[in-house]
């Protein structure tokens, strides 16, 4: 299946969207000293399911077994359940308020850096290596049934020492995407983190400028992304079209700065709505943000942010248990999902009904998650926390 993108050419196949969700997450209620939006946590755990189906409905829609509910998915406002673009974009959004959540009055660059290092690429190189394993044990073939983004973007390049590092190293190419093609917006991410700092220092008390400037750099970077012949602004075949890159998803960043600094007044402003009306505000970001167009989706995902946020029945929505630990393990099911559904379709497809296949990447990826996150990334988030912590006085004095 093509990615439905509206910067994309005809029949061009372009990967599948990744979740940069390893965001420092910022209840409506926060915990006691926790600055955590539940909700938030709960959205980002939501829009990383949305990618597991949407890189099923990838596979189903291939061999033709989705030919029922590819009508169902793709031609009515359940589409967005399969939407892999929109969640991107939303988490693009939500890392902008979530980073600047965690930018305090105290702000030391150094220990934010080795955080956000920490938090994103620990997690990630074990994701890596985890896919480069499964390429080991599973030797994967082409399978012609599955079409185009199973053949030609996953598991599509020989294993090597060389391919491994890469990915670690993250270069944002196309082959070196390869082991996990998800990869290519962590690569936007883990950019964007290093300049965040910059441009949350530069926005925060200026947001209606910011929203000024925000439009103008999407209005730019896409005309030179058109220009660059490089419609998807997916991967780096050089180092300027990795800076064009870089320009067009800034400003989704900002759009969660901005959402981020005036929370206060919008939700005074929305405690102010009957809850129908959040509903259907909602509703109504939720349609902008499956429209398929960039910067209606980047609007969609800033209403969705603040309607979630701001309506306490929305917030309570989003803070029950299952689905605040669907946000706990999200960046973990981004990281692992891919490896293993292309391992088992690569094992069982043509063996075992493929709907039966999808039900076992779906229930096997959350499983899968869940010890991920205990094993890697949870260790990550600490020790990061610990190399930044500050020594006690009787340490420092006895050293």
């Amino acid at each position: 299946m093509i990615v439905a993108n509206p910067i994309s050419e005809p029949g061009e196949e372009v990967p599948s969207p990744a979740l940069p969700i390893a965001a420092e997450s910022a209840p409506v209620k926060p915990e006691k000293g926790s600055q955590r939006i539940v909700a938030l946590d709960s959205l980002r755990g939501l829009a990383a399911l949305i990618v597991v189906f949407h890189h099923l409905d990838n596979v189903l829609d291939e061999d033709g077994s989705n030919a029922v509910l590819g009508q169902i998915f793709h031609h009515s406002p359940l589409r967005i359940l399969v939407d892999g673009r929109t969640a991107v974009m939303l988490f693009f959004v939500l890392s902008g308020f979530a980073l600047s959540v965690s930018i305090g009055k105290n702000f030391s660059y150094a220990k934010y850096l080795v955080r956000r290092l920490c938090r994103l690429m620990i997690p990630c190189s074990a994701g890596i290596l985890l896919a480069a394993a499964a390429y080991l044990l599973v030797q994967p073939q082409p399978i012609p049934a599955l079409g185009g983004w199973f053949n030609h973007l996953v598991w599509n390049e020989p294993l090597t020492g060389g391919l491994v590092l890469r990915h670690i190293l993250m270069t944002g190419t196309e082959q070196d995407t390869s082991l996990m093609n998800v990869l290519w917006s962590l690569v936007v991410e883990l950019r964007i983190s290093l300049i965040f700092p910059v441009l949350y220092f530069l926005a925060r008390k200026r947001t209606g400028l910011a929203a000024v400037a925000a439009v103008g750099m999407y209005i730019v970077f896409r005309l030179l992304e058109i220009r660059s012949d490089n419609y998807v602004p997916f991967f780096n075949r050089d180092w300027i079209v990795a800076l064009i890159n870089l320009g067009y998803y800034i400003p989704f960043f900002i759009a969660g700065i901005i959402a981020r600094e005036n929370l206060d007044l919008l939700r005074k402003w929305m405690g102010k709505l009957h809850w129908s009306v959040a509903l259907i505000g909602l509703l109504i970001a939720l349609r902008l943000e499956e429209s398929g167009i960039d910067y209606q989706i980047g609007i969609g995902a800033f209403l969705t942010i603040v309607f979630c946020v701001s309506s306490p029945l929305l917030s309570r929505a989003l803070s029950v248990r299952p689905i605040e630990w669907l946000g706990k393990v999200s960046y973990s099911l981004y990281l692992v999902h891919l490896t293993l559904l292309t391992t088992v379709f690569h094992l069982f497809y043509g063996k075992v009904n493929s709907y039966l296949l999808s039900a076992i990447v779906v229930a096997g990826s959350l499983l899968l998650a869940q010890g991920f996150y205990h094993l890697f990334e949870a260790p990550s988030i600490t020790l990061g926390k610990r190399l930044t912590a500050k020594k006690p006085l009787a340490s420092a004095a006895a050293a």
